[in-house]
């Protein structure tokens, strides 16, 4: 039995599917920069962050409290 080598080495493989990753990536942000309610809520978040309206989450409680408000909402 005879073994074919494969016409196409395992690099460029590995290049093609960073390639296809690299371009799912980009579909990802483009759908978020195409949404404008999205892009309205990160500015409105900027916004707050600039202006001192933020807070800190330090355990993991206050995580799953949080978490858990906005479930009930």
């Amino acid at each position: 039995m005879e073994i074919i080598e494969p016409s196409v080495g395992k690099h460029v493989i590995s290049r093609l599917v960073q390639i296809q990753e690299e371009i799912a990536e980009l579909i990802d942000e483009l759908e978020i920069l195409s949404d404008e309610e999205v892009m309205k809520d990160i500015a409105e978040s900027k916004k707050d962050f600039a202006e001192g309206r933020y807070y800190t989450l330090k355990t993991d409680e206050e995580i799953e409290q949080f978490f858990s408000a906005l479930m009930k909402k």
